[in-house]
């Protein structure tokens, strides 16, 4: 069967007459006009139901496209700006932290020195105590030693006298020994 078909093909193709214009060429003119009125036919089929929504899809493809990298321009920018501020809030902070920690070494200074100050006038004050008390002290041994020594004077003035003197008498004499005693 094969055969049969080869052969029927082959007679055919050698009894055919030699064509002319489009013909000669190989191309067939009818075959042509058909296919040119079915590519006209789809393409106007794609055009109203696909190309409108293939450029349309495009269209917004594009825009979101452009959206996006506007706002990774916007994003960039903005990233930079806050870099900046940033790095600002950083210095004026810097900047507060060592006025902070002048301000508290001053204040410490202050602080010692007002203590020194302080500390000063309390041993000032305690030694000027001192000095009191011990001056108290001694005027209270003083007057203490003088009414022994009177009392000493008495009776040392009774054994030499051999009598008693009266009291009144025995104190200006003895006055009168001090004074004298206290000149020399």
């Amino acid at each position: 069967m094969i055969n049969n078909l080869l052969t029927q093909f082959a007679s055919e193709v050698a009894g055919a007459e030699e064509p002319s214009g489009f013909g000669a060429l190989g191309v067939n003119l009818n075959a042509l006009i058909v296919q040119f009125i079915t590519f006209i036919i789809v393409f106007l089929v794609l055009k109203k139901y696909v190309f409108g929504k293939i450029v349309e899809i495009l269209d917004k493809r594009q825009k979101t496209i452009e959206e996006g990298m506007n706002s990774a321009k916007e994003m960039a920018q903005a990233r930079e700006k806050y870099e900046k501020e940033v790095e600002k809030l950083r210095h004026e902070a810097r900047a507060q932290a060592d006025e902070i920690l002048s301000e508290s070494k001053a204040q410490s200074e202050d602080i010692i020195t007002k203590a020194e100050e302080s500390a000063t006038v309390k041993t000032d004050k305690m030694i000027s105590d001192a000095k009191k008390k011990i001056e108290e002290e001694s005027e209270r041994s003083r007057r203490s030693l003088k009414s022994e020594i009177v009392s000493l004077v008495v009776d040392t003035t009774e054994k030499l006298i051999g009598a008693k003197v009266d009291s009144s008498k025995d104190r200006a004499m003895i006055d009168e020994a001090l004074k004298s005693g206290k000149g020399k």
